[in-house]
């Protein structure tokens, strides 16, 4: 019956003739994924992974909240995300997860790198969506393609994946569904001041001691309430963030290595270069080249 009233519709639109013939609807920007990979985390442990390198990222991550809501922080800024909410993280953005309203959760990831279309996705970046019923069959589509089609129907993973971001960016600017920005709730107000205070202290070189009196709290105090806050200490917070800001000036073929270890913290190309190798298993000449191929794989 709806297929029948569906086709009365159409056979009742009038198209007329094109003005032009040569000059139809074009968008060079579109959005193009490569690259699809889609799983799930089904508790806190596997969520908050904790290695490093694990937190640093050259894909996009579209993820969504199916049980147990929970605080996404990105680049130091928090967003709540409810059940049934979507956050889509950007390359290189340094991204952990708090206050989890219980270990047992379910979570889903799509990953994907960029054919075309970065522009388009930088206006999803810090916000959080809520699907309509178009997004949300754009997303049940994706996801069962990857869990059950066979390798021919594989090929329509990728428009699908298009599909769905296209939809995310049209509801960001329709008014009548909006999306929330990062907000965080007044209890946390504490802790984005921290996250705040220890991203300044890259750029400016105060040292952690420096960040708790400007705080107002003693160092050891500090220390200890934001690693229960969240999850990991304040040193691999700010590591976290200093390794980000070197992944993201090492893309910069015209950035110095000199210039990229003192935009990310360091006196010393020594301490730096022991740094990423740490992290990395690479020096920083290596690494800056990988980043530039195509080669660095840590997810």
């Amino acid at each position: 019956m709806k297929a029948f009233q569906k086709k009365q519709v159409i056979d009742q639109l009038k198209l007329g003739e094109p003005l032009n013939y040569y000059n139809g609807y074009s968008q060079p920007d579109r959005i193009r994924c490569q690259n699809i990979i889609i799983f799930e985390r089904c508790d806190r442990k596997t969520l908050q992974q904790q290695q490093l390198a694990n937190r640093m990222h050259h894909r996009y991550v579209l993820m969504r909240v199916l049980e147990t809501a929970g605080v996404v922080s990105v680049d130091g800024q928090s967003l709540r995300l409810d059940v049934g909410d979507v956050l889509l993280v950007q390359p290189h953005q340094f991204h952990y997860y708090k206050d989890l309203a219980s270990d047992r959760l379910h979570w889903l990831f799509v990953t994907f790198e960029l054919e075309k279309g970065a522009s388009q996705l930088e206006q999803l970046s810090y916000r959080r969506m809520r699907m309509d019923a178009v997004a949300a069959k754009h997303w049940e589509s994706l996801v069962s393609l990857w869990a059950t089609a066979s390798a021919s129907q594989r090929a329509l993973l990728l428009p699908s994946l298009d599909l769905l971001l296209t939809q995310l960016q049209v509801l960001i600017g329709d008014h009548s569904h909006g999306s929330d920005t990062i907000c965080q709730r007044p209890s946390d107000e504490w802790i984005m001041e921290i996250e705040s205070l220890i991203i300044r202290s890259v750029k400016e070189r105060w040292t952690l001691a420096q960040v708790a009196k400007k705080a107002g709290f003693s160092e050891r105090h500090l220390r200890e309430r934001f690693e229960q806050k969240m999850g990991i200490s304040m040193s691999e917070f700010r590591q976290n963030y200093q390794f980000h800001i070197a992944l993201s000036l090492m893309r910069d073929a015209a950035c110095s290595l000199s210039a990229v270890a003192e935009l990310s913290g360091f006196n010393s190309q020594s301490v730096f270069t022991r740094f990423i190798r740490r992290i990395s298993g690479r020096t920083p000449r290596e690494l800056s080249q990988d980043i530039r191929q195509g080669r660095y794989q840590r997810d």
